[in-house]
């Protein structure tokens, strides 16, 4: 029988954003972030990070969730991006976040000490500058689900490197679930 684990969503605000960020888990992709000192008649540039060539070059792919089951909730060995380009004819869409990287998680669930603070489950929202784009860091266990409800399956866009794999999180005897959904 599994430990179910409930979990409260909150609104992925810019503070929200901003606390992930310091707590080492997502970078932020939002105005004034990342602004070079460009004097007038010049461009500058410069990477704000640069994926291992062993898991291959860039890719841009489309995800859509239709499911209110965190069933694909796991962690890659690298970062990807999340495109939050949407409308408001989709299901909500819902974001777990550990607060813990991987190994940390993989020993709370063997030592059978998960509990619903060991996460954060955002509502995110789509198109807005300060929430709506940003990178979620290697080894940072994350699923998505949708709310129930009408509407088209939540859609957006993760670019990544392509050879990148999900490493499925095994929770053994525990259940994730968004509470009301």
């Amino acid at each position: 029988m599994a430990n179910t684990i409930n979990l409260d969503p909150i609104d992925l605000t810019p503070e929200v954003a901003v606390d992930l960020e310091q707590s080492g888990l997502i970078l932020r992709l939002a105005p004034r972030r990342h602004e070079l000192p460009a004097s007038p008649g010049e461009n500058l540039w410069e990477p704000i990070y640069d994926s291992s060539e062993k898991f291959g070059p860039h890719r841009l792919i489309t995800v859509s969730v239709n499911s209110t089951r965190l069933d694909d909730f796991g962690s890659h060995s690298d970062n990807e991006e999340f495109l939050l380009i949407g409308d408001d004819s989709m299901k909500p869409l819902y974001l777990v976040i550990a607060l813990h990287k991987k190994r940390e998680l993989d020993r709370r669930i063997s030592q059978h000490d998960l509990a619903p603070e060991d996460f954060i489950c955002l509502r995110l929202r789509y198109n807005d500058p300060e929430v709506s784009f940003f990178t979620m860091l290697a080894d940072v266990p994350h699923g998505e689900a949708i709310g129930r409800g009408e509407g088209r399956p939540a859609t957006f866009y993760v670019t990544e490197p392509r050879d990148l794999d999900t490493e499925i999180t095994q929770f053994r005897e525990y259940e994730l679930r968004i509470r009301g959904q």
